[in-house]
């Protein structure tokens, strides 16, 4: 069979960025936005609106408390994660770097 008829391998590692000419000046570009992504998420007022609303008296019942106690440690999981991937992206580039 023909690989363009062939079902795709379910056991196949998948890509997390299609393959892309090797162009340094692209990538700053990405790393660049992704910094000024990040720059937006912390400057969001989106937590210091929440504390404000879940100060008021009567604001949740105990399933609601629950659902939002597990959307705060999932999204607090994800900043870790991106603390961990950024420091061994930083190191990595740092050993290709010293490379002669």
């Amino acid at each position: 069979m023909p690989d363009a008829q062939r079902p795709p391998d379910p056991t196949a590692e998948p890509l997390l960025c299609p393959p892309a000419p090797h162009e340094l000046l692209a990538l700053a570009e990405e790393v660049a936005a992704l910094h000024r992504s990040l720059e937006r998420l912390a400057q969001a007022d989106h937590l210091e609106r929440l504390l404000k609303l879940i100060a008021r008296p009567g604001w949740t019942t105990p399933a609601e408390y629950e659902l939002l106690r597990g959307g705060v440690a999932h999204m607090q999981m994800h900043v870790r994660a991106l603390h961990d991937a950024q420091a061994a992206l930083l190191r990595g580039a740092q050993l290709v770097g010293g490379r002669s």
